[in-house]
């Protein structure tokens, strides 16, 4: 994204959106408090991200977060869930233990885990064999 309008229309994140908004305005001459007051920003915002763009240019306006890097490769993301979805029942815990024994990835939290069933197309939620609110003096 190399322009004001290409950070308005594809822009995904509605900080950059507010920045690239807030600049065209500010240089289509458009008062100071009128921006602030549509855009709910200070006059401080305004000046730091027009000056920012006339000297940087619209690069300048995007985020730099990009996310951290997978501990998994793509090939053996893929990998593990072909093995998931070999399985009719997998827990957890199972898809925990192969990935540590084969790749060596030990993800601090299970949400991780959660992740790799639901790619798989499989639920985490254990089932029960009765339903635990059934009330069998009301059935």
């Amino acid at each position: 994204m190399t322009s004001l309008d290409e950070i308005i229309n594809d822009s995904r994140d509605a900080r950059e959106v507010k920045r690239a908004v807030c600049v065209k305005m500010a240089m289509s001459e458009l008062p100071t408090a009128q921006i602030t007051e549509m855009l709910n920003v200070t006059p401080q915002y305004v000046s730091k991200w027009r000056v920012r763009y006339e000297q940087q240019g619209a690069g300048s306006l995007l985020s730099g977060y990009r996310g951290s890097e997978s501990y998994l490769t793509d090939e053996h993301r893929t990998q593990i869930l072909s093995w998931i979805k070999g399985h009719e029942t997998m827990t957890v815990e199972a898809v925990r233990d192969d990935v540590e024994e084969q790749y060596g990835v030990v993800y601090q939290s299970k949400q991780s885990y959660y992740d790799l069933l639901q790619a798989a197309g499989l639920s985490y939620h254990k089932s029960e064999k009765r339903n635990p609110k059934r009330d069998e003096a009301r059935v």
